[in-house]
């Protein structure tokens, strides 16, 4: 296999989960009434579990958005439905990734919006992959998952400079 199709694989593969991590920033744009799944509710340590930003709404949204691209990645392969399967269990792994990635942050003393190099970029990665695995859909190798690890925040920090920029997010990172 050459090395550009060994790339595309790669991002094909994960393409649900990349799409279900920004759904909910366009969805913001759209629904400005959104209920927080942490319902307000604060921790042991008495910060909030996850803040404002993490929605019931986005939730649904991200997952959704994921199990779409997977569906569609499944018709072009002749595969719909475990296409469906494949990109609801990483949109899935997404969300979740992304709710611990915060509930950290809140420990840590970092307020919601607030940047956390890495941790923002790779636990929405590392949950979908997870996701994918047990769920039985992990076809990339090795390599393909660490390749995956290190574009992850350089894509990350392109597309949320580029949302800055187009107005849809408040803060660059």
């Amino acid at each position: 296999m050459d090395w550009l199709r060994w790339i595309a694989l790669a991002i094909w593969f994960i393409l649900p989960a990349y799409t279900a991590n920004g759904a909910p920033v366009l969805l913001a744009r759209f629904v400005k009434r959104r209920h927080p799944i942490d319902c307000g509710a604060k921790f042991i340590d008495g910060r909030r579990i996850l803040g404002d930003s993490k929605s019931i709404e986005g939730f649904i949204f991200g997952v959704a958005i994921g199990a779409l691209t997977g569906l569609l990645e499944g018709f072009a392969v002749g595969s719909p439905w475990q296409g469906a399967w494949r990109g609801l269990l990483l949109g899935l792994g997404a969300m979740i990734g992304d709710c611990v990635g915060s509930f950290i942050k809140r420990r840590i003393g970092l307020e919601s919006g607030k940047p956390a190099p890495l941790l923002d970029q790779l636990t929405f990665l590392i949950f979908a992959l997870l996701l994918a695995y047990v769920g039985g859909t992990l076809t990339i190798s090795l390599g393909q998952v660490l390749f995956l690890v290190v574009l992850t925040p350089l894509l990350h920090f392109s597309t949320n400079a580029i949302a800055y920029k187009l107005g849809l997010k408040s803060v660059p990172w």
